[in-house]
């Protein structure tokens, strides 16, 4: 699918925000957000999420003043939204107090503080543990992220309060832990929850995804070429992580198309080979129904 924004150059005089900036280093996988609220700027925006900081430049020339949403699974991140009463029902900050004087601290982390609200988000590095991402898990008030869901970092601005997201400990100063084994352990899928028995017709799937993922790029709008080269190989990453799609079929797919539409080949190489492991690492779950 292609997505709807205006092909235009960077403008110099609309810089990347420094935050920004050190998170897309950061291999952050980033896309703008309207002011004061968590509406994308244009559709598919999740799918094109990215750390190119020529994408990047270009966004903050269209939209500037807009806020920033962060995607967790190509970024490699869990990230733990804390609430607090106020602008939320439940006091997660209590509930997340309770949990660590039961299991044990939690370890040195990147964190933002949410604009006005006294809430928070604690961001982790992801390594493939399966993870209930359903909100009030695993307490009321705390909201996991991973996978295509997508938090807010600075800089934004809080759509009930009116305040300034900030860092509290900034991801450049201190890097991403693991999930705590507790916290894995807390949010690990119930029987309830695993999925059925994977299906044949998954196969076929990934197929389909291998062919639309290399007319997606080949029929790219002008300016989007790498990033639609960026979100198809995450797509085709996820079914590589599942088992269903050989890595090295998708890696010949993506580079071909790039090669099709003139993007330089160690920019490709390069796009690609970040694309797929973030795929990797948010595999697919099986097809069912």
């Amino acid at each position: 699918m292609s997505h709807i924004y205006p092909a235009m150059p960077a403008c110099p005089s609309t810089p990347i925000p420094p935050d920004l900036h050190r998170v897309a280093r950061l291999g952050w996988h980033v896309y703008p957000v309207r002011r004061g609220s968590r509406a994308a700027c244009f559709r598919g925006a999740v799918d094109a999420a990215t750390c190119d900081m020529d994408t990047i430049a270009t966004w903050c020339a269209r939209w500037p003043g807009c806020g920033w949403r962060v995607v967790t699974g190509p970024s490699g991140l869990f990230a733990l939204d804390v609430d607090r009463p106020g602008t939320h029902a439940a006091d997660g900050v209590a509930a997340l107090a309770a949990l660590v004087r039961q299991h044990g601290p939690l370890p040195p982390r990147p964190m933002t503080r949410t604009g006005g609200s006294g809430g928070a988000v604690l961001f982790f590095r992801h390594r493939g543990e399966s993870l209930r991402g359903q909100s009030g898990c695993p307490a009321p008030g705390l909201d996991p992220h991973r996978g295509r869901q997508a938090v807010t970092i600075p800089p934004a601005i809080h759509a009930a309060t009116g305040g300034a997201y900030t860092w509290r400990v900034p991801p450049w100063q201190v890097p991403p832990p693991p999930i705590p084994s507790w916290l894995a352990r807390l949010l690990a899928p119930t029987d309830d929850t695993l999925p059925p028995p994977p299906r044949r017709v998954d196969s076929a799937r990934a197929q389909g995804a291998l062919v639309r993922a290399l007319h997606a790029v080949c029929d790219a709008p002008a300016g989007t070429a790498n990033t639609t080269l960026n979100a198809r190989a995450y797509a085709l990453g996820r079914w590589c992580g599942a088992g269903l799609l050989d890595v090295a079929t998708a890696r010949d797919t993506l580079l071909h198309a790039a090669a099709r539409r003139h993007i330089p080949v160690a920019e490709a190489r390069a796009t690609v080979r970040s694309g797929l492991n973030a795929g990797q690492r948010n595999p697919r779950m099986p097809f069912h129904g």
